[in-house]
């Protein structure tokens, strides 16, 4: 069989909006996952900008509650999504949205895979946990990394230079 006659599949079950002000709809959107308490995860240079709060008003206005963590870095590490789960659970949150570029995709999801699965490190590998995730949206504000679109993510633990790759269907 010649390259050309290869066949490549591949499965994101992601929907994406693209286009100037799509970020508009991000209160309908959040809304028909049926989420009621919404963690926004981000970081400082975004939450700085004032996108993280023009996400926040706009998912209120779809009556959902909003808390912003703004500790994602790059290369998210296992203390920095314990942090985060630390603030999804004090508040009650019941859905997750990344708003960023893959710093702040990978920590929201390490975020969901904590918050549902205990771990990070019992989650490590292919389909390795056994729940499903909280609802995860996610905003790119970068281009080039595609992690808002995949189930991919990646983690570094620490003191151990612990550094994990995880994939679910649920993400």
């Amino acid at each position: 069989m010649s390259l050309g006659e290869q066949i490549y599949s591949f499965f994101t079950p992601t929907v994406t909006s693209i286009g100037i002000g799509s970020s508009k709809k991000i209160g309908e959107q959040v809304k028909v996952l049926g989420g009621t308490r919404a963690l926004i995860v981000t970081d400082k240079i975004i939450a700085a900008t004032g996108i993280s709060n023009q996400v926040k008003t706009r998912v209120e206005e779809a009556g959902v509650k909003v808390f912003i963590f703004d500790g994602a870095e790059p290369n998210p590490t296992d203390i920095k999504a314990h942090d985060g789960l630390r603030v999804f659970q004090k508040n009650q949150c019941d859905m997750i949205i990344s708003l960023g570029g893959v710093n702040s995709h990978d920590c929201a999801k390490d975020i969901c895979i904590v918050a549902s699965n205990g771990g990070i490190r019992d989650s490590e590998g292919i389909d390795k946990s056994g729940k499903s995730i909280p609802p995860f949206v996610s905003i790119n504000t970068t281009a080039g990394t595609d992690s808002e679109m995949t189930p991919f993510c990646i983690i570094s633990g620490n003191p151990l230079y612990y550094r994990g790759d995880s994939r679910w269907y649920c993400i």
